[in-house]
């Protein structure tokens, strides 16, 4: 099948343009300028037939397709050291609570998964009540403590990942840093944080899907399920899991009467859910939200709106 046949949607090339690589991976534009003639070769090697618009996550593209098992997806991903793993961790979840995977090029970074409804997302499914709100974080909740398993020896652990944020807070704490538009108090919380975190030995115990939100749930028609897409897993603990959830449907926490309340209200219904300790939850979910405002900091074009809900999120957990 000929490259010009793959269209790659211009909002996958705004988005993976703007990230910043991991050391020894292709910047956004070297992989977008590979990306039609890459998909045109798993199309073809694995026989694959495009069924419909391409669609795409933040980094990867999704082609709708045809294949010998029948309708499914074929998802290549722009490499990342978060996304390394989601192969692995869908073949030990084996289509229990998250998306099926048929097939695997880990040296592509594609993958061939079970077609769900692409339309139907709990994001969705949460909008316009707020029972629906509540309902969807259970939900949630419910699928954080479905998919967690004893972590494998291939997964990157929370403890490396905590002493590399240390580090970089360590930078941004210094007087001639560039964050000093960064609540200088939220950044020393975070770092004390963090090293108490690190005297715990069972921190790395578990396997995490680091990015389980409203908008990576996909309904499952048959036999009729919410499951979980885009794993991005760390040995970690399940209340790691908590802060994208508290930070997804934004819109409906702008339109709370309260939005610290509504942030914490999300919090404690995934701590009860999952038997999470509620204090550890709200330390867990401080240190990712300082973590991204960070990230988004460097990156070549810096959202300042996101960075500002990542601060006000914070500030909603902060206190009693």
């Amino acid at each position: 099948m000929p490259s010009a046949d793959v269209i790659i949607p211009d909002e996958l090339v705004r988005l993976v343009s703007r990230h910043v690589p991991d050391p020894g991976m292709p910047t956004g534009a070297d992989w977008l300028d590979r990306l039609p003639a890459l998909a045109s070769a798993v199309l073809q090697e694995w026989d694959l037939e495009l069924d419909g618009p391409p669609r795409h996550g933040y980094s990867a593209l999704v082609l709708p397709v045809r294949s010998p098992r029948g309708r499914a997806v074929a998802k290549i991903v722009w490499p990342h050291t978060e996304g390394r793993d989601e192969h692995r961790a869908l073949q030990l979840w084996n289509g229990r609570s998250a998306v099926r995977l048929l097939a695997a090029d880990p040296a592509r970074w594609a993958m061939l998964l079970e077609r769900l409804d692409a339309d139907r997302t709990l994001e969705q499914e949460a909008a316009g009540s707020a029972l629906g709100e509540l309902t969807a974080t259970e939900d949630l909740g419910v699928l954080i403590t479905a998919l967690d398993r004893s972590a494998p020896p291939w997964a990157d652990t929370l403890s490396d990942h905590l002493r590399e944020l240390r580090t970089d807070l360590d930078v941004a704490l210094a007087p001639a840093s560039n964050a000093v538009a960064f609540p200088r108090r939220m950044l020393e919380e975070a770092r004390a944080l963090a090293s108490d975190l690190l005297t715990d030995n069972g921190l790395d115990a578990r396997l995490t899907h680091t990015d389980l939100h409203h908008g990576n749930v996909l309904w499952r028609p048959d036999p009729g399920e919410w499951v979980a897409i885009d794993a991005s897993v760390l040995a970690a603990e399940p209340g790691w899991a908590f802060q994208p959830v508290l930070l997804n449907t934004w819109p409906a926490l702008e339109r709370a009467t309260n939005l610290r309340q509504a942030v914490r209200r999300r919090l404690e219904t995934l701590a009860d859910v999952t038997g999470v300790d509620l204090d550890r939850a709200r330390a867990l979910a401080h240190l990712r939200l300082v973590r991204d405002a960070l990230w988004e900091l460097e990156a070549a074009e810096v959202d300042r709106m996101q960075v500002t809900r990542l601060v006000t999120v914070a500030k909603a957990l902060a206190g009693r």
